[in-house]
């Protein structure tokens, strides 16, 4: 709803434009236009050609915008976070992984660690508003979601068990759309978090703009919604061997660059009781974030906690490939990102080589 206030801002907004052009007639007529004069049609040529706008469609305009400068007083220097730094309180971010290095269990833990009204998380301030959360699981039922739930958690029972109650899950996933809407007029959460994005999507991964496309919704909903949507993905085959990185997500470049944010959840390759949280794209996050593991410990109890230690990302390959094969897994990332339509300098720059002869090299090696 727009105060008188407002309305006299837009007006000098107008007033403003109208300055730039020379014809004083131009100026007179449009700010009429503006100041409530509701005929259509009318041009005046000033350098160009005004159109008058009546009522409705000025509206319908100033509906569809935002001004600089409305953002630049009305906004926070820095983007409100729900796991601070990490994790932004709107927006769509992923977390990706093997299917065996516990990333249902630590996004999980995350939504159980909002709901009970925990300050931080994995060494981590939380920054909750609502204390709540949404998990859409595709992999795991009612049963066996709520058998892990006890391990997490001790087994509470009465009033402590009550302590989750704002964890809410969905499990069928028809219409889905549909039904986080519903939930979401009403119940608000601090993230929603699904499990997993390949069960939802079902189309083809290398396809950029479907993949764009269905994942647009879930954007729309978070925006709309002031909230956090949370995709757990998988990595492709033996990415293990691999430094950690955006492009070792299966499927296309849509996926990577739909994220605002992309965390590898990487199992160390000698410890076994630790997992490595790697941030491998931060759009507003600095440089010193994305380069060293941020390393925790997952027990017994499926849950996580943070060992305070930080490891560069090239010690967290497995070491048991020979030359020739580890060339071989660089190839077929080198496939995947040619298949997304980055040229060889491109993927010679984000694979840290100095020249994209070396990619070359290697293509011709394997005849490629």
């Amino acid at each position: 709803m727009y105060t008188n206030a407002m309305i006299e801002a837009f007006k000098a907004d107008n007033a403003r434009l109208i300055a730039s052009f020379d014809e004083p007639e131009a100026q007179s007529s449009t700010i009429e236009a503006v100041a409530g004069d509701t005929s259509a049609g009318s041009n005046t040529e000033a350098g160009g050609s005004i159109t008058k706008l009546n009522d409705e469609e000025y509206w319908w305009y100033r509906n569809h915008i935002c001004h600089a400068s409305e953002m630049i007083m009305t906004t926070p220097a820095e983007s409100p976070t729900l796991l601070e730094p990490i994790l932004p309180r709107q927006g769509v971010v992923a977390l990706v992984g093997s299917s065996d290095s516990g990333k249902s269990s630590l996004l999980r833990g995350l939504a159980m660690a909002i709901v009970s009204g925990k300050e931080e998380y994995i060494g981590f301030r939380l920054n909750t508003r609502y204390r709540r959360a949404i998990y859409v699981s595709t992999e795991d039922d009612q049963l066996s979601i709520g058998s892990l739930m006890r391990r997490q958690t001790g087994s509470p029972t009465g009033l402590e068990a009550m302590e989750y109650d704002g964890l809410h899950f969905i499990f069928d996933t028809d219409n889905l759309l549909a039904t986080l809407e519903l939930g979401l007029k009403s119940y608000v959460p601090d993230v929603v978090i699904i499990d997993a994005f390949a069960d939802l999507y079902g189309g083809p991964m290398n396809e950029n703009n479907r993949v764009r496309g269905f994942l647009q919704a879930f954007s729309l909903l978070a925006t709309k919604y002031d909230t956090l949507f949370i995709f757990l993905h998988h990595t492709g085959k033996r990415t293990e061997m691999l430094t950690p990185s955006k492009h070792n997500a299966i499927g296309s470049q849509g996926f990577e660059a739909k994220m605002r944010l992309m965390m590898e959840l990487r199992p160390d390759p000698v410890r076994h009781d630790i997992r490595h949280l790697c941030i491998v794209k931060g759009n507003y996050l600095p440089a010193e974030y994305k380069h060293d593991s941020f390393e925790l410990r997952f027990d017994e109890s499926l849950n996580y906690t943070a060992t305070g230690e930080r490891v560069p990302f090239a010690l967290l390959k497995e070491r048991n490939l020979d030359a020739e094969a580890e060339e071989a897994q660089k190839l077929e990332l080198i496939r995947s990102m040619r298949e997304e339509g980055k040229t060889y300098q491109q993927i010679a720059d984000e694979l840290g080589y100095k020249s994209k002869s070396t990619i070359i090299n290697i293509c011709k090696k394997f005849k490629e």
